[in-house]
């Protein structure tokens, strides 16, 4: 009986995790499956999915979500738990042996910037940076930045969603400009093929800042 308590415990702590989550998260759409230091994470606007992410105590962890992600389920984020390689063992011999404090090691923020697509099952891993508008396939290990509209499967880049030319037009659209009423009023474009005719229409012009 005593074994229940602690589940139970857990059980409530992550429930109430979860609801303090949204209150302060109502700009988007994400919901928390584990329970994880709140400054550490930031999200942009109307970003949804699960966030799993494991902090391990080092000051530098930082997760950054643009806005108008898609997260599928069991995404992994970990922000830290590094170990040096550089002395005799790689093993953490003050945690486990002397009872001491670990320094945990990390190799800096992850930062997902605006429109990017995470396939279900991947493990992101701390210090990389995954750019605009890149697509993660479904069980990816992310180690390396990703560019932005690429996509990334198996470890590395396997092509990218448009040309170099529209790419460098994407990067000046401002996800934050979105609001509500534009793309209700504009759906259909949004979901037609993208080349640099499309571009050149009002809607996106506007949203480039290409307007004259």
């Amino acid at each position: 009986m005593k074994m229940l308590y602690p589940k139970i415990k857990n059980m409530f702590n992550l429930f109430f995790f979860k609801k303090n989550w949204r209150k302060k998260n109502q700009h988007n759409y994400t919901f928390a499956s584990n329970i994880f230091k709140v400054d550490k994470v930031i999200v942009g606007k109307k970003t949804y999915g699960s966030l799993y992410v494991k902090t391990y105590g080092n000051d530098d962890e930082k997760l950054i979500i643009g806005s108008y992600c898609s997260i599928a389920g069991e995404v992994k984020f970990l922000l830290g738990g590094e170990h040096s390689y550089k002395g005799l063992s790689t093993y953490p011999f003050k945690k486990h042996i002397c009872g001491l404090k670990e320094n945990t090691l990390t190799k800096g923020p992850i930062v997902l910037q605006d429109d990017v697509w995470i396939g279900e099952r991947c493990l992101i891993l701390s210090g990389i940076t995954i750019g605009q508008g890149a697509v993660i396939a479904a069980g990816s290990v992310v180690a390396k930045d990703v560019p932005p509209y690429a996509i990334f499967a198996g470890g590395k880049v396997i092509k990218y969603r448009f040309s170099e030319d529209i790419i460098q037009r994407l990067l000046k659209l401002d996800y934050n400009s979105l609001n509500e009423d534009l793309i209700v009023n504009n759906i259909d474009l949004l979901y037609q093929d993208l080349d640099n005719e499309m571009l050149n229409n009002d809607f996106f012009k506007k949203l480039l800042q290409r307007l004259e």
